[in-house]
């Protein structure tokens, strides 16, 4: 009969030891037993954020966006379907991610989604209008969905055995490849058409070692990008399609708001896709206000300019234009021509002059042979008025207010709202984009603008509005946290915090002018 030795009892006799639970220690004498509990860990493994081969590109396009001063636009997005019933992945969430990721700093995209059962454009839209107190909806739409997934399209196998009289071996290598294809495109919501261009086309091939490993190489490919990476056997196919859908949110803003997004994918700005593309946007453009204005908004960007952003010519867009050309040591006369439009999305903002360009002194001073500008305003204080056709409203009344400054300066409009009584917004927004006011020039609010202001909501008795006014434009000098959106809830709390932001970005005192409103039921 088999009898264990003194070393096998004490190793199981250790072994118990090191598996039970709490252990008593011996105390000091005339002390209580002291009773342990080992330590609890923690697992081994840090949580990982997951970063993708186009994590880079989604923040520079969150500094482009800032840079070219870019806001007040609503997206809405729709439930991406898989059409090929096959990989029951997350896509649109995919998107959803990537626009935070894309608009942490500029805030220049609000986003704006729904339930997944909520799938019609129509449906999506009365739903916006029955829950925004301003009953605005967003102006696009992004529809897209996997339309294809191809497994195994290409499968190559190869193989070899050797067999001795004792022994046996065989090793094999195969190589197979999967299809996967994405495509999305952007709809105007004000009458559902296509935006002309907005589109992203992507297909990834994804190509795998089966060696042991299981690792192998993706490649995106459309038109005119082409994009490979790794993919290990734990990240599988899903992993591509968060690629192409994050490269996808990177093309159509690019594309929707004429941005050099190819700049952030490391895409040679000389390739023939990219330069055709630039042209295709100069046209649609040409002989028409829209061009004008573009080049208006990023001269005011860009501190070469202060006047109206409406389109048409004036003296001062002319020098500050003329300016801006030199400064690039292009040629400075003549109409701005697809040469130019392709140096302001491409090449670096020269610097400015002390002084922009303005609309009350362009007719006294020309630009002198190192485009020095001419004076800015004289700094007066600004005087401005709002009115309100009566101060007195029944809940659930629209209300509206004309604002008046006695000289040209730049004017922002707020409203509490009437549901949360959080202030927001409301000039210049999405249908108003450019906040300049001439001087002695009524702005109605609400007027012909696409939005609503209804008094009062459940148990408010009153509500206030106010404006600002300020000499230059200096939302884009705002630190991020003050960059808002319209129509949305702003973080200062009162109207005074508002205008103290306001002063110190100015480095001016700016008037505050508004009323307050009562609310009743009769």
């Amino acid at each position: 009969m088999f009898k264990p030795n003194l070393f096998t009892l004490a190793a199981a006799l250790a072994l118990t030891a090191c598996a039970a639970g709490p252990q008593t220690r011996p105390a000091a004498p005339n002390q209580p037993t002291v009773q342990t509990q080992p330590a609890p860990s923690g697992p081994a493994a840090l949580p990982q954020r997951n970063v993708t081969h186009f994590a880079d590109g989604l923040r520079c396009m969150d500094d482009m966006l800032f840079r070219f001063g870019v806001r007040d636009v609503s997206v809405m997005i729709e439930e991406m379907q898989d059409q090929s019933r096959r990989l029951g992945a997350g896509t649109r969430d995919m998107m959803v991610s990537a626009f935070g990721d894309m608009t942490r700093r500029s805030r220049g995209v609000r986003l704006v989604t729904f339930g997944q059962d909520n799938q019609n454009i129509v449906q999506l839209l009365s739903i916006s209008q029955r829950l925004n107190d301003f009953k605005v909806v967003p102006q696009y739409d992004i529809r897209g969905s996997v339309t294809q997934f191809d497994e195994e399209v290409f499968r190559k196998q190869a193989g070899v055995g050797v067999s001795l009289p004792i022994l046996g071996a065989r090793f094999n290598r195969s190589s197979q490849s999967s299809v996967l294809g994405f495509d999305a495109s952007v709809v105007s919501t004000a009458d559902l058409s296509l935006v002309p261009g907005a589109t992203s086309k992507n297909t990834v091939v994804v190509t795998r070692e089966e060696n042991g490993v299981g690792d192998g190489v993706a490649q995106i490919r459309n038109s005119s990008l082409s994009f490979s990476f790794g993919v290990s056997r734990s990240e599988g196919v899903a992993q591509s399609l968060r690629n192409v859908v994050e490269l996808s949110t990177i093309e159509l803003t690019g594309k929707l708001l004429r941005l050099p997004y190819w700049s952030c994918l490391n895409v040679n700005t000389n390739d023939v896709e990219v330069q055709r593309e630039m042209e295709d946007w100069f046209l649609s453009m040409q002989d028409t206000p829209e061009l004008t204005r573009f080049f208006q908004e990023q001269l005011r960007n860009r501190k070469f300019y202060d006047g109206p952003a409406d389109g048409k010519p004036n003296a001062a867009y002319t020098d500050a234009l003329t300016a801006h050309r030199r400064a690039l040591g292009m040629k400075d006369d003549g109409e701005p021509d697809v040469d130019v439009f392709r140096a302001f999305l491409l090449r670096p903002v020269p610097k400015a002059a002390a002084k922009p360009f303005t609309v009350a002194k362009a007719a006294d001073a020309k630009p002198d042979a190192a485009g020095a500008s001419p004076a800015a305003p004289s700094g007066k204080e600004i005087k401005l008025s709002v009115q309100l056709t009566k101060t007195r409203y029944r809940r659930g009344d629209p209300i509206e207010l004309t604002v008046t400054a006695a000289q040209p300066s730049y004017v922002y409009c707020f409203l509490q709202s009437p549901a949360t009584g959080k202030i927001q917004r409301i000039f210049p927004n999405r249908f108003a984009r450019d906040p300049r006011l001439e001087a002695n020039t009524p702005l109605v609010l609400p007027g012909a603008q696409g939005f609503k202001v209804a008094a009062g909501g459940e148990q408010v008795k009153q509500q206030a509005v106010g404006c600002l006014a300020t000499e230059r434009e200096i939302y884009n000098d705002l630190p991020p946290p003050l960059r808002w959106g319209d129509f949305e809830d702003i973080r200062l709390g009162t109207f005074d915090e508002i205008r103290d932001a306001f002063s110190q970005v100015a480095k001016a005192a700016v008037p505050l002018e508004g009323a307050i409103i009562d609310v009743s039921d009769k």
